[in-house]
């Protein structure tokens, strides 16, 4: 264990390092640089314990048992930074910081024992008499709830973000949060972890047995690092590709509209809504903006003449569907159409490329969502008639 904490921190914080390196970050990269070195520093700590270094150098006895409450803060702010929700750290995120500030201070006065009774504390346990801090099994369960609640909440932050993005953009892949999604299960298994422990002390474990976060907690942390470095350097902008949904959400006046803000916050007439129906499926159908592959809402708003307020309205209320599913559904009936062609693109990327995909993988993970073949069977079909 003492040589995979030190491999595993020397890992991290290389990461970090390079991170750290770059002339310009995105606030996501700074976050993921602090969290690779908090956890560099806990598997530094992890080994320092392991070899018993403690009992020469004493003083960082204990810092152990607070770190854990400083990942779930950490991660969160990773998530909405990365999904564009928080663009800079302010004052007001200094709040996140008080479980673990909360737990220094119980810590307190082990802090102010001497040396000799540092080490004796780290070494035996007796509860209620010597213990490193106090009501330990308490505590155990607490850093196990706090890092419960912020993967809850960041992973609400990034359901969010790939919602609105549905709302405003045709192309995801771009800009999903997948690659953060995969990382992310890491500290879920560490909180499973952490909770799986906690039940099993206080169900099989006698009560003078001394709670402990577990290895397996600790070798999940280099785990984290590696697939943060294979993002790194598979997709180096990645890190910080997130939109501005948030400016989104208030779209540009269009010239010859009612530009208030109050006016494009209400609801649409109905025989208003019809119009715009009828004005977008007629450029729809004539112009094919769909076939531009980064198109977005506002963009085709611009297009339409119509305030992109509205033209969300009309394609979500009256049409019952997000902007990404209305826009791929013209791009998956010009696709058909071109596939039914005897002198259509010779083949299926060419297809996918015309009808405004991105990529040969999306166009069938989408075209076979909406008919229920790939496009060779269509065209092999649609051929033989």
């Amino acid at each position: 264990m003492f040589l995979l904490s030190i491999g595993g921190g020397a890992v991290a914080l290389f990461l970090a390092v390079a991170l750290l390196a770059k002339k310009e970050r995105h606030l996501a990269e700074n976050l993921l640089s602090a969290t690779l070195l908090l956890q560099a520093f806990d598997l530094f700590l992890r080994g320092y314990i392991e070899g018993r270094g403690y009992r020469s150098f004493p003083f960082l006895i204990g810092l152990d048992r607070s770190i854990p409450l400083l990942y779930g803060p950490l991660l969160y702010l990773l998530a909405a930074s990365a999904a564009g929700q928080v663009r800079r750290l302010a004052p007001i995120h200094l709040f996140h910081l008080i479980p673990f500030v909360f737990h220094l201070l119980l810590m307190a006065p082990f802090y102010l024992k001497n040396q000799a009774t540092r080490i004796f504390l780290q070494e035996r346990y007796i509860p209620g008499v010597a213990m490193l801090e106090p009501s330990p099994v308490f505590l155990f369960g607490l850093k196990a709830l706090v890092l419960l609640c912020y993967l809850i909440a960041a992973f609400a932050v990034m359901a969010r973000y790939e919602r609105l993005l549905r709302e405003f953009y045709s192309d995801l892949e771009r800009h999903a949060l997948s690659w953060l999604r995969l990382l992310f299960l890491v500290p879920v298994a560490q909180c499973l972890i952490l909770c799986g422990s906690l039940l099993f002390h206080m169900l099989y474990l006698p009560w003078f047995v001394r709670i402990n976060v577990p290895a397996g907690y600790y070798l999940l942390h280099p785990m984290f690092a590696a697939l943060a470095g294979i993002q790194l350097f598979r997709m180096p902008g990645r890190w910080g590709s997130a939109v501005d949904i948030e400016r989104l959400l208030e779209p540009e006046p269009v010239e010859g509209t009612e530009t208030k803000e109050k006016y494009q916050k209400t609801r649409l007439d109905p025989a208003l809504a019809e119009e715009y129906r009828a004005r977008l499926a007629a450029h729809m159908e004539t112009a094919r903006p769909y076939t531009d592959p980064l198109l977005t809402l506002p963009q085709l708003a611009k297009q339409v003449g119509i305030p992109a307020h509205h033209l969300s309205q009309v394609v979500n209320g009256l049409m019952g569907m997000n902007f990404y599913a209305f826009v791929n559904g013209y791009r998956i009936g010009f696709a058909k159409e071109l596939l039914g062609k005897a002198d259509g693109p010779a083949n299926v990327l060419e297809v996918a490329f015309a009808a405004g995909f991105n990529s040969k993988s999306a166009f069938n993970t989408y075209f076979r969502k909406e008919t229920g073949m790939t496009p060779t069977e269509f065209r092999r079909r649609a051929v033989s008639r």
